[in-house]
């Protein structure tokens, strides 16, 4: 079938204006972003600590199956600046554990150490230890002034604007880790994982680095007692995908920080 002359000539017209069209969307549209929260291996709120009966309780990561006989279970935590030790014979914690836990100074690490025979068919079963550390959560996260969308009106106006999408190949992914002290002050902000990318584009990472550098002072994280702790965050810019995000303990079933 032959169509006339001038109906071809508006199809690829239409097809040109579209493709035109799509790419100028394509090249204004922002940058994907967020800050994420970088977390401890282990973390737990304060009232599950309070009820916690066994270990796997602390650590959901346990597991008994592992074990055929406990030879201790230690627990150690500075309690008054000073480092205390408490014991029991299995996972279940004992009465000093527990009351060395519910004392012990906030925003420390809690240390523990199990020392036992694994469950196996050797005939020669040596001893072996499991060993982890966890903090509790506090009660207030660090909170940028002005909360989530002042934090990423600020990340727009200072870099993310600035940097064209096509500075991203594939799977780029900028990541800079930085720490909110105790003060609310910006700490060892550093690019992380350069070597993960496809392309580099220093004055691109260098600009976000800057614009994290120069942020304003946070409210710091803070215990109900009113002790402030030091937190770590990232501000992730480019292609979520990237493998680096494997590396960073951040939670992706929640909204990001930044968003």
């Amino acid at each position: 079938m032959t169509y006339p002359k001038h109906v071809c000539c508006f199809f690829f017209f239409f097809l040109a204006l579209s493709f035109l069209c799509f790419s100028q969307k394509e090249e204004t549209k922002e940058l994907t972003f967020s800050v994420n929260r970088i977390y401890p291996y282990i973390l737990i709120t304060k009232d599950k600590l309070n009820s916690a009966i066994r270990l796997s309780d602390i650590n959901p990561r346990y597991e008994r199956t592992w074990v055929n006989s406990y030879l201790s279970v230690e627990i150690m935590a500075s309690r008054k600046g000073k480092m205390m030790k408490a014991l029991s014979k299995n996972d279940t914690l004992s009465q000093q554990q527990k009351v060395l836990l519910n004392s012990a100074d906030v925003g420390t690490e809690i240390s523990v150490l199990v020392k036992y025979i694994p469950k196996n068919t050797l005939k020669h079963n040596d001893p072996k230890e499991i060993n982890f550390v966890f903090t509790v959560e506090p009660a207030r996260e660090a909170q940028f002034l002005g909360g989530k969308p002042a934090l990423r009106k600020y990340l727009k106006e200072k870099a993310i604007r600035q940097i064209a999408r096509a500075s991203y190949i594939k799977y780029d992914l900028t990541t800079v880790k930085f720490t909110i002290g105790e003060e609310g002050e910006i700490i060892n902000a550093h690019l992380f994982g350069a070597e993960y990318q496809n392309s580099k584009n220093e004055a691109r990472d260098q600009l976000l680095l800057e614009a994290i550098r120069s942020m304003p002072c946070w409210k710091p994280a803070q215990y109900a007692n009113g002790v402030k702790v030091p937190q770590e965050f990232v501000l992730l810019v480019g292609n979520m995908e990237n493998c680096m995000t494997g590396l960073l303990n951040i939670r992706k079933d929640g909204r990001p920080f930044g968003e």
